[in-house]
């Protein structure tokens, strides 16, 4: 048995009513936390390329401080391949920026729901103990203003008082305009004087070998006089001492080499960055980590992908 048009118009209302209402909050009607569905499917190769091209698109929004479409096309991402946990702090970072922190913790909670065994884990806990002082923080009512006294007429008006200061901005942070250089190169410097310094010790021994036995047999030559004894000992001493000299050579030019090359890398390398680092986007199976893997890259905001 057929429905009437009107039994058609019914049901579609019902339906749009449903769908309109389908994520707001059913007391206040304001838009709630954003749900995460499981991750139950396997992206195929499609949907690896779409989430990438999301990616892509969400991380220049997010250079631009635009965070509201950086976080619409992340969550796109997210979609299509939630295999990519990393995301999560791609997002959560994005709506720290915007302001939203209680969506940051949602984020930062499903990853690590999801990522129960995350390297960071202790630190993205106590990141979102913070978010939430803050938050509880900002809730707090302000104090009610303290009631003004009426003002006594007085016969001579006070001289106007000087003008405030404007208010100067606050100094960017330190760790956001600065950065420090990699100690590696200092160590290798290091290394690098200490062998010098043996080498030149070795160096001097055998040049003191080499003029104790020049002392014994001038000009390199024995002469036929002395006896066997002493004439073998001076040539096993300059021998000796030759040898040593040889050794000391290569070991206090390594040391010079070592060391002029770890100054020098040490001067040309550039101060690393306390920035977020950079999120990866792999091809095949996604994970986290803190570094740039195949695929493509953008702002990692605790992790890649």
């Amino acid at each position: 048995m057929g429905l009437s048009l009107r039994g058609f118009l019914v049901a579609g209302i019902i339906s749009f009513s449903s769908v309109a209402a389908f994520g707001a909050d059913p007391k206040t009607g304001a838009d709630p936390k954003t749900v995460f569905p499981p991750c139950t499917t396997t992206a195929t190769e499609a949907d690896r390329k779409a989430a990438q091209g999301a990616f892509a698109a969400g991380q220049g929004s997010f250079n631009e401080a635009d965070y509201s479409t950086a976080i619409t096309y992340w969550r796109d991402a997210y979609r299509r391949d939630c295999s990519a946990h990393a995301l999560l702090l791609n997002l959560a970072r994005a709506h720290e920026l915007k302001g939203d922190r209680g969506e940051a913790v949602n984020a930062l909670e499903t990853y690590l729901q999801r990522k129960p065994d995350v390297a960071e884990g202790d630190q993205i806990r106590r990141r979102i103990e913070n978010l939430k002082a803050q938050t509880a923080a900002a809730e707090k009512p302000a104090p009610a203003p303290t009631p003004v006294a009426a003002a006594v007429p007085v016969a001579a008006a006070p001289p106007p008082s000087a003008p405030a200061p404007a208010a100067q901005p606050p100094p960017p942070d330190s760790a956001e305009t600065s950065g420090s250089r990699s100690p590696i190169p200092l160590v290798v410097a290091g290394g690098g004087l200490v062998l010098g310094v043996v080498g030149a010790i070795v160096v001097v021994g055998g040049v003191a070998k080499v003029q104790s036995a020049e002392e014994t047999c001038p000009s390199h030559e024995c002469s036929r006089d002395l006896p066997a004894d002493l004439r073998d000992a001076a040539i096993a001493e300059g021998n000796a001492g030759r040898q040593q000299e040889l050794i000391g050579g290569l070991v206090l030019g390594a040391g010079v080499a070592a060391l002029g090359g770890g100054l020098l890398w040490y001067f040309l390398s550039s101060p690393s960055s306390d920035a977020p680092p950079k999120t990866a986007f792999t091809l095949g199976r996604a994970r986290a980590t803190p570094a740039v893997s195949p695929g493509y890259a953008g702002v990692s905001l605790g992790g890649s992908f």
